[in-house]
């Protein structure tokens, strides 16, 4: 085996190691429709829009990043149809040849295996390795893994009938032409380099036919298990923290990891461990409904068979549980996780115990972390969403496009969509917290200060600053996730410059939400089908739905709604909220007020029904942890409390920050002379 990760010479039109080179056309064909030299793993079936897609691509008709196209029957492959250069970025992946053999799989009818051939051959006469120079050789990693797994869905079926020796020799010269390319041409670090040294493991793997077979399989093996160990963080997420990328680089090492046990290729327990990781974050990450949220750039995803996989390889059932949407394995222990490095939260309420229950749980995810590696990073800090009644509650918008060119009334999608405003946080100033460039670089990133956590048995929060370099005020955010059933967020804006400063807090809703405002003196509360958000409002605060976009798929946008609260003034300021489902017959908020007396901490109250019995929470912030705050019920010195009492039942539980006491109903129950977080249930 060759163990140089520099590429030995490659005499082209000689691809074959000298028994295969030796074979007649016929015998070619032959061999390689009934080797069992390599095993391959469980194949796909095709789905209806693969089916759909090939039939369209019969008629040369191609779409890719939201724009349909029908090319010439003699194209060429080098003109880009579109304004948009990810389009033929996508094209020249050849995911359509995937498309084509699973129609031919599924129907057997020749017409697409013809397709698949004439459009290799086609792109083979014309183009040579490297056309779009944007891609560093990504596009070509992506184009052999999608020739290798075309290749492997032949599999069983009688393509050997259709197919000629010469084609046979043809592909695979270029297969390893183009491999060879990409070892010459390797990006440097994260996803791109991760898809590249793939699609060269893959080769290595299923194809010892080739005379470079044992180069391929040293660096696809070697360099694609480094990469992943700095891929994937400690705690299993990303590094480029986008939800697209995590599932995208995810797959590519359970698939790594499959063919390896398949093949017995030894992969270390380094990276086996880190993997596990990723897929575990998979599982929280997905919401009860198999979708995800659209965290950075993203498009919709499905982790379902990256968990099916991982359950299998790591004999993990917990795995299987979210694969299976409750239907089997086992659910995990923990509703709610925090991935320290990523500074990603997910929080719930449990995790069911059947299919039904399991689709109906609450998701949250928030984000109190820095900004990912490379360009995919938005400028969310303090975002978060929330998924409630079987559906997405509050959103992210998604990505939309890579272009940073202005359309024709001058807006800059790429922008918008990775604008502070575009997410659910405060902005301020009508700037970002971090500053746009162009569609990859950004200036200095905002900074995370002060992040503390706790998450309970029936409070879960989190609580942080922010500090741009656009902007001299800072941006406290208090999210607390009261009794694993509402939300109750609390926003102050830290100024000291004696300067009139603009804040705005967006709430985005999904597309075609039906909303509707209720105002009130000092209220205000937005419905819909399925949640509530309440915000308190006076003389500076006020609120409006305004018009908003949503991208769930490249290319494709939506109208939504927007929530959008804003206060305009000098010196410190504050927004209060609840997000809290409805329409449950088990959950209802009666009310929502601040209690704050002159000069006193930061009081607020939550009036509850749950299940016909009637309840009280109160959170209590102070400005310092020697504060104290005392009232009939409790009494507390401390940063931050938040507690429940029921009408008749008394306090039932609290929840609180940096305490140094805390009396519930003249109990002692906390003393510590330094404060520590604590959680008190009766």
């Amino acid at each position: 085996m060759l163990t140089s990760h520099t590429a030995p010479d490659h005499v082209q039109g000689l691809p074959w190691i000298e028994t295969i080179a030796i074979l007649a056309d016929h015998e070619l064909v032959t061999y390689f429709a009934y080797r069992d030299s390599v095993v391959y793993p469980d194949l796909p079936e095709a789905n209806e829009a693969q089916l759909n897609s090939a039939k369209d691509i019969l008629r040369n008709r191609f779409c890719y990043t939201g724009e349909t196209f029908q090319l010439d029957p003699d194209f060429s492959w080098k003109p880009n149809p579109s304004h948009d250069k990810e389009w033929q970025i996508a094209f020249h992946k050849h995911y359509f040849l995937i498309d084509l053999i699973q129609a031919y799989r599924h129907s057997g009818e020749v017409v697409y295996l013809e397709k698949w051939r004439q459009l290799i051959e086609s792109w083979i006469a014309e183009m040579g390795s490297g056309y779009i120079t944007l891609s560093d050789a990504q596009v070509e990693a992506k184009r052999v893994e999608s020739w290798c797994i075309a290749f492997m869905l032949l599999n069983s079926t009688d393509w050997h009938r259709h197919i000629s020796g010469s084609f046979i020799r043809r592909f695979f010269t270029r297969v390893a032409d183009e491999t060879l390319y990409i070892c010459q041409h390797l990006k440097p670090v994260r996803n791109h380099r991760t898809f590249q040294v793939y699609s060269i493991y893959l080769v290595g793997v299923l194809f010892p036919e080739l005379s470079l077979h044992s180069y391929f399989l040293d660096i696809g093996t070697t360099l694609l298990s480094e990469n992943l160990l700095t891929d994937f963080q400690q705690d299993g997420v990303h590094i480029e923290m986008s939800s697209h990328y995590h599932q995208l680089v995810a797959e590519t090492g359970i698939r790594m990891l499959e063919l390896a046990i398949l093949n017995k290729i030894t992969l270390s327990d380094a990276l086996v461990k880190r993997l596990h990781k990723a897929v575990r974050f998979s599982l929280y990450l997905q919401w009860p409904n198999g979708d995800i949220p659209l965290i950075n750039d993203s498009d919709n995803g499905n982790h379902l068979d990256l968990l099916r996989l991982g359950s299998r390889y790591f004999n993990d059932p917990e795995l299987l549980w979210g694969a299976s949407l409750g239907k089997l394995g086992q659910p995990p222990k923990n509703a709610s996780v925090c991935f320290r490095e990523s500074g990603y939260f997910i929080l719930g309420d449990d995790w069911g115990v059947d299919t039904i229950s399991y689709t109906q749980r609450q998701h949250v995810f928030f984000d109190c972390g820095k900004l990912g590696e490379g360009s995919h990073s938005h400028y969310d800090l303090f975002n978060f969403c929330y998924y409630v009644g079987g559906k997405p509650g509050i959103i992210d918008p998604g990505r939309y496009t890579y272009s940073g060119e202005p359309d024709a009334e001058g807006t800059i999608w790429r922008h918008y969509f990775k604008s502070t405003a575009a997410h659910n946080t405060v902005t301020i100033d009508r700037q970002d917290q971090t500053r746009y460039l162009n569609r990859t670089k950004h200036g200095p990133e905002v900074l995370l200060e002060e992040r503390n956590y706790h998450l309970g048995r029936s409070v879960d929060w989190i609580t942080a600053r922010a500090a741009s370099h656009n902007y001299s005020p800072r941006h406290e955010r208090l999210f607390v996730y009261m009794g694993h059933a509402y939300l109750f967020i609390w926003d102050r804006l830290l100024s000291d410059d004696a300067v009139d400063h603009h804040y705005e807090l967006n709430f985005h809703l999904p597309a075609q939400t039906d909303a509707v405002i209720k105002s009130k003196t000092g209220h205000l509360q937005l419905i819909t089908d399925q949640c509530e958000i309440r915000s308190l409002i006076n003389g500076d605060i006020t609120g409006a739905i305004k018009p908003g976009w949503v991208s769930h798929y490249y290319g494709v946008k939506q109208q939504a709604p927007i929530l959008s609260i804003t206060q305009t003034g000098i010196g410190n300021k504050t927004f209060a909220s609840i997000v809290a489902p409805l329409g449950t017959g088990k959950f209802a908020v009666e009310s929502f007020q601040m209690l704050t007396k002159s000069n006193g901490p930061s009081h607020f109250a939550v009036e509850l029904t749950i299940n016909g019995e009637n309840y009280r929470d109160q959170f209590i912030i102070h400005d310092d942890a020697a504060d104290l705050f005392e009232n009939q019920e409790l009494s507390f010195q401390g940063k931050f409390l938040a507690c429940r009492s029921g009408k008749e039942s008394g306090m039932l539980y609290a929840s609180a920050q940096s305490a140094r006491s805390l009396v519930l109903s003249g109990n002692s129950v906390h003393q510590h002379s330094n404060g520590v977080d604590v959680e008190w249930t009766r």
